[in-house]
């Protein structure tokens, strides 16, 4: 019986990256962008077309690097562990006294 190798990618565990944007950010700049496309378009039947391509654009490179920034700062997952850490309470307010609380006994 012959000896069959399986070959074994090296690149499964590495990041996901596309234009600086890693993993779930590039998710948000699809999502944001294509809403911020869409005002573009909805903004170039009030105003004139020259004035909504140049807010739009604006909207645009603004956002991206809004999400490039948050992107190197925080990684791939670290926005959301600092959302999670800053709607944590600073401190827990405890209505009765430490007297009457019951204390257990090992």
């Amino acid at each position: 019986m012959e000896d069959k190798f399986i070959l074994i990618r090296k690149g499964l565990q590495k990041e996901v990256l596309f234009l600086g944007l890693k993993a779930r950010y590039i998710n948000h700049c699809i999502y944001i962008g294509l809403g911020v496309l869409s005002l573009g378009f909805i903004l170039s039947m009030v105003i004139p077309t020259f004035m909504a391509l140049v807010v739009t654009t604006c909207a645009l490179l603004s956002m991206f690097a809004i999400l490039l920034f948050h992107s190197r700062t925080y990684g791939a997952r670290g926005f959301i562990k600092k959302m999670a850490d800053a709607s944590r309470p600073d401190k827990i307010k405890i209505s009765r006294s430490y007297k009457n609380m019951p204390l257990w006994k090992g």
